[in-house]
């Protein structure tokens, strides 16, 4: 009976170990995932540089579909004609780990800036969704696609 007792004991002990292994892990890939999430979403009008900062981060797919929503607002030299910043307002949602890959939304404003050449700025701030995939084994984002819902209110997120 003492044998099993410590079996059954031992074994708990392991799962409860696994489990907080596991917890740990994931919460690394959501950071990951955010700050990837953040640094491709935060650039400068005409400041082509500041759009590929994050360009690494990405699958080669994953790139060119975040770079196709682009089309139509980027310059001669390839930057984007107005700035972008993201700012999350609360922890990742909807967190699900599968087939090597975890899916994520992060909430938050999304900011964006146009300045014209006479001087002028507008400005315009959304609720936000940010739906993403980080591929595990790469560690790279292989979609991420943002979400707006209205203007930024005292929401935190489009929910």
């Amino acid at each position: 009976m003492r044998f099993t007792a410590s079996i059954v004991l031992a074994a708990f002990v392991t799962s409860q170990s696994f489990a907080q292994e596991l917890a740990r892990d994931q919460a690394k890939l959501v950071q990951q995932a955010t700050t990837v999430s953040l640094r491709a979403l935060q650039f400068t009008q005409g400041d082509l540089a500041s759009l590929l900062d994050a360009k690494s981060q990405f699958t080669p797919g994953g790139w060119a579909e975040f770079m196709k929503k682009l089309d139509g607002w980027q310059d001669e030299t390839g930057a984007a004609t107005f700035s972008s910043r993201f700012v999350p307002s609360g922890p990742a949602l909807d967190v699900r780990r599968h087939d090597g890959v975890v899916d994520l939304t992060i909430p938050g404003v999304l900011e964006q800036e146009n300045r014209n050449p006479y001087g002028g700025v507008s400005t315009t701030k959304y609720r936000a969704e940010i739906d993403l995939r980080l591929a595990e084994a790469l560690g790279k984002i292989t979609h991420l696609k943002q979400r707006t819902c209205g203007s930024a209110g005292s929401h935190p997120s489009c929910r």
